[in-house]
């Protein structure tokens, strides 16, 4: 009942996008017109493509991931030869131009060709659907056009080699232990053009392609009108408060167990990169989902634990932090205040986030919160609210972590200045192969 009412709503302002599933044509409207960015169309729109053969790409796939539709609608066979569509954003004016010379110098027709049609999004990416299966997901390449506040946008490969090897290595803790707090949009396929650095991810969209679920877009939830219209539709008069409890509260909890599965924190935390999962008659279900896992900070000491030795090769140096995490959140970072959420709001989105956090991360991980507490604070800057913590004691020489010792009594590698608790954990994901799972974990993993 609920779900139609919003739809009704949702009718008075703008017409759905012909011919996707209903739970995809929902996330298509929340990104192009509850954003208090930039209003972009939710027409559908031939989707040009170029047809490279396979043998001239860089290319990473996990096909057990990967659906069948969506394999074969990217990899074809033409006059016995292995082809790629390669897609071509439709706003771009720059990036094919030299994708284009490459193509030539190697002897390809840069004829275009129109297979898929696809919907804009609020960044760079595309949700496109392949004719044949009516399977969506979304696909992400160069453009130096996009939507919001970030601009020129090349897809290079080295990222697209970064983005598949971290959504693999999530997947991988994953199956170990199923979160109970996010979902995981995978990206199980990249393609690469080395020579000129260019690159085209393949991002699947779970269960909106199979299930009565509703994804709504961090910024979407916080949009002027959708934001409130959501919270009143479950029988909040006070939007500001519904999403602290239903998309902040439940954020601080999901970023502190993807960091105990993983050792990975976003960089650039902003509403671009979550979405609140619902259910069909659009109540929260205290899910949070997560895409594009590229941009993140990765804590060594856990990476080692995890034995993610390929990951640590790849990550960007700068993004390697030694002993150390780095926790951020910045729900409205490059986007409009709601006038429903003053300052002093957003301010206690903040202390609210890391409480959240922190009792979280001591449950899963059963690191004292009073050791997470020793850091201090956390401090507030251009919309993000952010907060370090230190894996070994202050004031003492980091001789690094040893890994597990079997009949440690007491916590902590032998001779290393960790603090317990962290040393603790440590041991145990070495000892496991990851985090153990829980008994409570009930949540699915999205695009299995």
């Amino acid at each position: 009942m609920l779900r139609s009412i919003f739809a009704v709503l949702l009718m008075s302002s703008l017409a759905l996008a012909d011919g996707l599933k209903p739970t995809v044509e929902e996330l298509v409207d929340f990104e192009t017109k509850s954003n208090a960015v930039a209003k972009r169309s939710n027409d559908a729109v031939r989707i040009e493509n170029y047809e490279i053969p396979l043998r001239l790409l860089e290319r990473d796939i996990s096909f057990e991931r990967l659906p069948h539709a969506a394999q074969n609608a990217l990899i074809f066979s033409k006059n016995g030869e292995k082809m790629v569509r390669w897609l071509i954003n439709p706003e771009d004016t720059k990036w094919h131009k030299e994708l284009e010379t490459w193509m030539k110098k190697n002897g390809v027709s840069t004829q275009r060709h129109t297979y898929f049609e696809g919907y804009m999004t609020a960044s760079r990416s595309y949700i496109v659907r392949d004719p044949k299966s009516d399977l969506a997901f979304s696909m992400k390449v160069s453009t130096d056009v996009t939507g919001g506040n970030w601009r020129d946008k090349k897809q290079t490969w080295d990222d697209a080699r970064q983005v598949k090897i971290s959504s693999d290595y999530a997947m991988k803790a994953m199956e170990m232990r199923t979160p109970e707090n996010f979902l995981f949009m995978d990206e199980p396929l990249v393609f690469g053009v080395k020579d000129i650095d260019q690159g085209m991810l393949l991002r699947l969209l779970g269960d909106l392609n199979v299930k009565d679920r509703v994804y709504v877009p961090g910024f979407s939830a916080l949009h002027e009108e959708t934001g409130r219209q959501i919270a009143e539709m479950n029988g909040s008069k006070d939007p500001a408060e519904f999403w602290r409890q239903h998309y902040v509260r439940p954020l601080g909890k999901a970023i502190a167990e993807l960091y105990a599965m993983t050792g990975l924190s976003y960089d650039s935390p902003h509403s671009q990169n979550f979405l609140v999962e619902l259910d069909g008659d659009m109540r929260p279900t205290g899910k949070i989902v997560f895409r594009d896992l590229g941009d993140s900070y990765l804590t060594k000491e856990i990476a080692q634990a995890m034995k993610a030795t390929k990951l640590l090769s790849v990550w960007e140096s700068g993004n390697i932090l030694n002993g150390r995490a780095s926790i951020a959140q910045g729900i409205l970072h490059g986007n409009e205040k709601p006038s429903w959420v003053s300052e002093a709001m957003y301010d206690s989105y903040g202390k609210t986030f890391f409480v959240e956090f922190e009792k979280e991360l001591s449950r899963i991980t059963r690191i004292p919160i009073e050791e997470l507490m020793r850091d201090g604070s956390h401090a507030g800057s251009g919309g993000y609210f952010s907060k370090g913590y230190q894996l070994f004691e202050a004031g003492k020489a980091n001789t690094g972590w040893t890994g597990y010792i079997s009949g440690l009594v007491g916590g902590g590698s032998s001779g290393s200045s960790l603090r317990p608790g962290w040393g603790q954990y440590l041991d145990g994901l070495q000892k496991y192969g990851g985090l153990r799972p829980s008994a409570m974990a009930c949540s699915r993993i999205l695009g299995m």
